[in-house]
């Protein structure tokens, strides 16, 4: 599978997956796997095919215009129909390695998205999913961050609330908060070990008058050196709407910026979170197109 991943990385190289992790997605003994290659068995491009969604879809750079990525597809889309699927989905099916299609372009027009982003990328690939059927699937736009800790701006104070780390004891009133805010979060709050300090991943909470009114999973180079980010952010709702997410996020990275991480990231993100994480200087960096296509 070494292959695989190298391909991966060569074709999606602002992608941010840990390495072990993007490995194991890509080995996994369910996938279907499809490869073209020249004469002397070179690897020129690979579909790999996780039930109905098209996991990683590559053609090697100076290999592309020649119909490797047409046909890499038609085989693709032939195995999930006769798995007896009724749609695909291009990225994100169980796990993924990039949320969607990668591409300049908001998938959906949205007020208030920056126009201008750190990694310019073309809308090629897109175009190449719109032109063999597949439309978006999302009703609003999905997206990377990303901030150099230079640009980092710091919050003031927000009165009565205060920002700390989980403990153990805190966890009964995190999963009260997460279960309110947002139940889908809830099962990642559970790991204790995000309690303990010892991991390279936190809880910081938000409190106010003895409740956690707010949650979020800090990371210390997880995905890789030098990289942090914040996470899984919920608001119990009641309290949502106060500006608790945006000083919670400002404070996290703070977090990072102070254990010496020189660079944050946010993947998997959508239209509405883009003001809140922006307000501590994260920026737009890759839209995505959410590509489905149904038979």
């Amino acid at each position: 599978m070494n292959e695989l991943y190298e391909l991966f990385c060569r074709c999606l190289p602002f992608a941010v997956r840990e390495e072990t992790h993007a490995r194991a997605l890509l080995a996994a003994e369910e996938n279907a796997v499809f490869t073209e290659r020249n004469k002397e068995g070179t690897l020129l491009g690979a579909a790999v095919v996780h039930k109905n969604n098209i996991l990683l879809l590559g053609v090697e750079e100076a290999c592309r215009g020649q119909g490797i990525g047409s046909r890499l597809l038609e085989k693709a889309e032939a195995h999930i129909r006769a798995a007896g699927f009724d749609s695909i989905t291009v990225g994100a099916g169980e796990d993924y390695l990039v949320p969607g299609v990668p591409g300049r372009s908001p998938a959906v027009k949205s007020d208030g998205l920056p126009a201008a982003a750190a990694e310019r990328l073309g809308d090629g690939a897109v175009a190449f999913f719109e032109k063999r059927g597949y439309t978006n699937s999302w009703g609003c736009c999905c997206f990377d961050m990303r901030m150099d800790m230079a640009d980092f701006i710091l919050l003031p104070p927000m009165d009565g609330v205060i920002f700390r780390w989980a403990e153990k004891k805190d966890m009964p009133g995190v999963l009260v908060c997460t279960d309110d805010a947002c139940e889908e979060f809830t099962r990642y709050y559970r790991n204790e070990a995000l309690y303990t300090g010892e991991s390279r991943q936190r809880v910081l909470i938000a409190e106010e008058n003895g409740s956690v009114v707010g949650t979020l999973i800090v990371s210390f180079e997880t995905e890789a050196p030098g990289l942090g980010s914040v996470g899984c952010t919920t608001v119990r709702s009641d309290r949502q709407g106060n500006g608790i997410a945006t000083h919670m996020v400002n404070v996290g990275t703070q977090k990072l910026k102070e254990a010496g991480i020189s660079r944050a990231f946010l993947g998997y993100t959508y239209t509405g979170l883009d003001k809140m994480y922006g307000a501590s200087g994260y920026h737009i960096c890759c839209h995505y197109f959410m590509a489905q296509k149904t038979f």
